[in-house]
């Protein structure tokens, strides 16, 4: 009886457990829709920018401007990291601090000296524990990241650049490309890398000459600090999609996993409960034997 009460305690508490998983798998695949939206929405403005940008550079525009100059030789970078709030989401955190890791130590050992600002609690917690450093931290980014949270993210680090107190900066966040797959990425936001190749065959913006107006000095002064802006909501809405899936794909395999358990112990409590009824009747025909005699 010992043994069969044992058994149907486990089965209630993975029963309750499988709940709770089977409840954060729902409410994962409904934030991930929503969060895959806003990647998709993102997508358009970014490259239309990009597009603008390029039909610029091919009009042969001098391009001296301070978010596009590359300075040599590159002293000091910053590292902005970007991590979820929460757990529960498989290795995606990990694999993010991973990258950022390797990617200071990459920094330090080519004689660079690095700022890291962190995004996300995970994030924080993990690297503070490990004795990192840690310039700027975030703790506080919501589910739904907006435009001014990636002023709020972005707008020190352009500072920094302007002022030259850093000469690169490098985001590390989880790519979109699909619903499969969400790599941890480094992308150089500072100096801006003009983008000469972004010009589609059939773009509007694909013109032997172009006649400027206002003059192409302000139209990039207004366009380069709007494209890191939309760069850097892009990586925000990016690695909110990926920590959904992430999370989605982990709950799911809980709840699988959840389930075969109580299928075994279910198989465990029944062969339990065979056993306890042959020895009972065992043990009644045995007495009953031994009063005939």
């Amino acid at each position: 009886m010992a043994k069969t009460k044992e058994i149907r305690n486990r089965i209630r508490s993975v029963t309750s457990t499988k709940k709770i998983t089977k409840t954060m798998e729902l409410v994962a695949t409904s934030k991930m829709k929503r969060a895959q939206d806003r990647v998709n929405a993102a997508g358009p403005y970014v490259a239309k920018l990009s597009e603008m940008l390029a039909a610029i550079v091919r009009g042969g525009v001098s391009l001296n401007l301070p978010l596009i100059q590359k300075r040599s030789p590159v002293k000091k970078v910053a590292v902005q990291l970007i991590t979820a709030n929460r757990g529960l989401c498989g290795g995606f955190n990990a694999n993010l601090i991973r990258l950022a890791k390797k990617t200071v130590a990459d920094h330090k050992e080519a004689g660079h000296e690095v700022r890291l600002d962190v995004c996300g609690k995970k994030g924080i917690s993990t690297l503070k524990f490990q004795g990192y450093t840690l310039d700027r931290t975030i703790n506080d980014m919501g589910d739904k990241p907006s435009f001014d949270d990636a002023r709020r993210l972005i707008d020190p680090l352009i500072d920094a650049f302007l002022k030259g107190e850093v000469d690169e900066v490098h985001v590390i966040y989880a790519h979109w490309k699909s619903m499969g797959a969400q790599p941890p990425t480094v992308l150089k936001l500072l100096p801006i890398d003009p983008p000469a190749d972004e010009i589609k065959s059939d773009s509007p913006y694909l013109l032997p000459e172009f006649i400027f107006s206002p003059s192409p000095k302000e139209i990039l002064e207004e366009l380069l600090p709007r494209y890191v802006t939309q760069t850097a909501y892009t990586c925000l809405v990016m690695n909110t999609a990926g920590e959904q899936v992430a999370r989605r794909t982990a709950m799911k395999n809980a709840s699988d996993n959840a389930e075969d358990m109580i299928k075994y112990l279910t198989r465990n409590l029944n062969r339990a409960r065979q056993a306890a009824i042959t020895q009972e009747i065992s043990e009644i025909v045995g007495g009953a034997e031994s009063l005939k005699k």
